[in-house]
């Protein structure tokens, strides 16, 4: 019960921020959360996705312009609007994105999945319906815009690191 209040209580905090505030952390924080996620898969072995028949120029115009928008669109915009209409809750909301999201990202393997598509599935689903309350434009924004933070820090490390 601690583990959930303190989450709740957590995630309550982003409700006072400005959308970019909002955006820019939830993207800051969605990596964090999903390396931690991926340095316990590194450790118990888990597959990694092969990046390697893909320029680097590539995986940065993908990751950063592409797919913040389009997987927001088709992951969050349309699977949460329909949710929405059937009176789902904020909860089922989030946690059917999530599902969606994770579930897109199958085809990467299990460290893709858990890491990128559960914990930032998570997180933008979470950002999407927040904001989604104040309009879908603002929705959008906020999403595919912590989307590009997240995976504009992500690739920066493959840059620094190597894919």
């Amino acid at each position: 019960m601690r583990v959930r209040k303190f989450i709740r209580s957590h995630f309550r905090r982003y409700y006072r921020r400005s959308l970019w505030s909002f955006a820019w952390r939830i993207g800051v924080e969605s990596t964090v959360v999903s390396l931690v996620a991926g340095v316990l898969l590194f450790f118990l072995r888990a597959p990694e996705r092969d990046l390697s028949g893909i320029s680097y120029e590539t995986i940065a115009l993908l990751a950063i312009v592409f797919a913040p928008v389009f997987e927001t669109l088709i992951l969050q915009a349309l699977p949460l609007l329909i949710a929405r209409k059937l009176k789902a809750s904020f909860g089922a909301q989030v946690a059917l994105g999530t599902g969606i999201f994770a579930l897109a990202h199958c085809a990467e393997g299990i460290a893709t999945v858990l890491a990128a598509g559960i914990v930032c599935g998570f997180y933008f689903c979470f950002t999407y319906a927040f904001w989604q309350r104040k309009g879908h434009w603002p929705a959008f924004l906020a999403t595919a815009g912590s989307h590009a933070v997240h995976n504009a820090i992500s690739v920066a490390m493959m840059g620094i690191f190597g894919k």
